[in-house]
């Protein structure tokens, strides 16, 4: 239905709660001060005490005027700090809502698939970022359907224990003065190819780093 203003956004409310053991008496002890009884809701054994009545507070003293026993089920709940949270729904959040120079407080681990590879090889760029593809066969990588302008990262080719696995581009690979991409040849290599992606079409390939060891 049509509004005025602003539209709320979905809110919810946290309410803390302590749970007291009596000891037999009146006096206990609350984790959190408040300002007066009207803050709390108490119950004995599940049943709500009535605010200056059955209880009085000053900060973080409460009396009762009742005693309490320990096997009383006895309880606070602080309705003077409700704290209320909004939880955006998974994938609402565009780039525009975060803010620049973030700092995370560890490091970021990009998404990385580890996997056999040969004969036609399409990189499935929107669910990882690197590759580790160990060659049993010759591989052609075929132009890749998914990715992100300005999306870099790098795919690690290992040869197999037979060796001499080559490696074929589609057309939406570039590569250094389009001279290709020449693998190391020997039993168990291990080189890495940087790659950006720059359209649906262009995906650059940067100078291999060859022969591990």
């Amino acid at each position: 239905m049509p509004y005025i203003g602003n539209q709320a956004n979905t809110n919810f409310s946290s309410i803390a709660k302590q749970v007291i053991t009596g000891n037999g008496g009146t006096s206990y002890t609350l984790t959190t001060p408040v300002a007066n009884a009207n803050e709390l809701e108490i119950f004995v054994n599940n049943v709500r005490q009535e605010p200056g009545i059955a209880y009085t507070v000053n900060g973080t003293a409460l009396s009762m005027t009742g005693n309490v026993l320990a096997s009383d089920d006895f309880y606070v709940v602080y309705q003077g700090k409700a704290v209320q949270t909004t939880v955006p729904p998974d994938g609402s959040v565009s780039d525009n809502k975060l803010a620049n120079n973030i700092a995370f407080p560890t490091s970021v681990i990009s998404t990385t698939q580890t996997a056999n590879a040969t004969g036609s090889t399409t990189l499935d760029l929107d669910a990882y970022q690197n590759f580790i593809l160990t060659l049993t066969g010759a591989v052609t990588l075929a132009n890749p359907t998914t990715g992100r302008v300005g999306q870099t990262g790098f795919i690690v080719f290992i040869q197999d224990a037979t060796g001499g696995r080559v490696l074929s581009l589609g057309s939406n690979f570039e590569t250094v003065s389009g001279a290709g991409i020449t693998l190391s040849a020997a039993a168990n290599a291990t080189d890495v190819l940087p790659y950006t992606y720059i359209s649906s079409t262009r995906i650059l390939l940067g100078t291999p780093q060859l022969n591990f060891s």
